[in-house]
């Protein structure tokens, strides 16, 4: 197993060593910096898979050094995780759009720590795995190219270069469609992911207003979502997030779109349909969601979720309709979970 050389960008010599001291137990190769012009210095010599980047740092924003690290190295994998002490989970969708890969809110636990490094690791290998099959089929397609010209020359062997030709043409397809899957979908819960939902609910919205339809969404967030990490763990955890994906993607409408938002939150994207009609969609999936037992280290976990529905508004714009949607699930928290709301 390779090593995972880690960077700590931190101003906070207390902050620092805390997570420096963490993530050494672990057997990550730690590197330390105060500044963001350090970070850019240090990458310039040594290979790091993973940055933790404060967002307050002395020289520079940390958004505005994410968004330089990713435009410097788009072809490197590195993982990049934003932290600082914050209060709005909007900092969360900031951090998205500087192209961060996680945000960690201070005051963080170490178990939250670990736990996201961890995953920061998944991510890098898996991509990391992704480019050397990209390279290996980029090499495939050469030797395609070197057999399709030697077979001119050699017509003996013609059918035996054919043959090669076709299952390196079948491979290259399926690596394709592989990552054409993951650029598209969640991998946990098999829904598309934010930035496909975002791209979506734009087709949709222009669809909607060019054919004078309705368009309805439903924004849907699982009740005490952390305490079923907190009480089970975060495998138990990622098996909610995938039975709720299971159940949307079998009982939604074909021409129905779901999505995950963020962390437990989930947008349904309802084409041709009106408020109440989503309404009454989406009582039928809280009920459904809400007679499902799931098992997980031999306990009973019971389900709910929070829904709010809001029909699209011509003129108004993505962000708009969404947050009435969002605003319309808080109202069915405030009410006292487990129910579906609409504004």
């Amino acid at each position: 197993m390779e090593n995972i050389n880690l960077c700590i960008v931190e101003n906070d010599d207390n902050e620092r060593i805390h997570m420096k001291e963490t993530l050494e137990e672990e057997g990550y190769r730690i590197f330390e910096a105060k500044r963001g012009s350090d970070l850019v210095e240090l990458l310039k010599t040594e290979e790091i898979h993973i940055v933790i980047i404060d967002i307050t740092l002395p020289d520079i924003d940390g958004y505005e050094l994410c968004k330089e690290v990713r435009k410097e190295y788009q072809s490197n994998p590195i993982q990049i995780v934003l932290i600082a002490k914050v209060e709005d989970d909007a900092y969360h969708n900031k951090s998205l759009e500087a192209g961060a890969d996680d945000f960690i809110k201070k005051p963080f636990s170490i178990l939250e720590l670990q736990t996201r490094i961890k995953a920061a690791v998944i991510r890098w290998r898996n991509q990391q795995n992704l480019l050397r099959e990209r390279e290996f089929y980029r090499k495939a397609v050469a030797e395609e190219e070197r057999l399709s010209s030697l077979v001119l020359d050699q017509n003996r062997y013609l059918k035996e270069a054919y043959e090669k030709i076709r299952r390196l043409n079948q491979e290259l397809e399926k690596a394709n469609k592989e990552l054409e899957r993951i650029a598209t979908y969640d991998m946990l819960s098999g829904l598309l992911n934010r930035r496909s939902l975002e791209q979506r609910i734009m087709i949709e919205m222009e669809r909607a207003v060019r054919l004078n339809i309705p368009l309805s969404g439903i924004m849907m967030d699982i009740d005490h979502f952390k305490d079923v990490n907190d009480n089970y763990g975060h495998q138990c955890g990622d098996m909610v997030i995938e039975r709720i994906g299971d159940l949307l993607n079998n009982h939604l409408r074909k021409y129905d779109y779901a999505g995950r938002y963020g962390g437990e939150e989930f947008f349904i994207v309802l084409p041709n349909t009106t408020g109440e009609q989503a309404l009454h969609i989406g009582e039928r999936f809280r009920q459904k969601l809400s007679d499902l037992r799931l098992i997980c280290d031999g306990e009973e976990i019971h389900l709910t979720v929070s829904m709010g529905v809001a029909q699209f508004r011509s003129g108004e714009s993505r962000s708009q309709w969404v947050k009435r949607c969002d605003q319309a699930m808080y109202k069915a928290k405030q009410a006292g979970r487990n129910k579906v709301m609409i504004i």
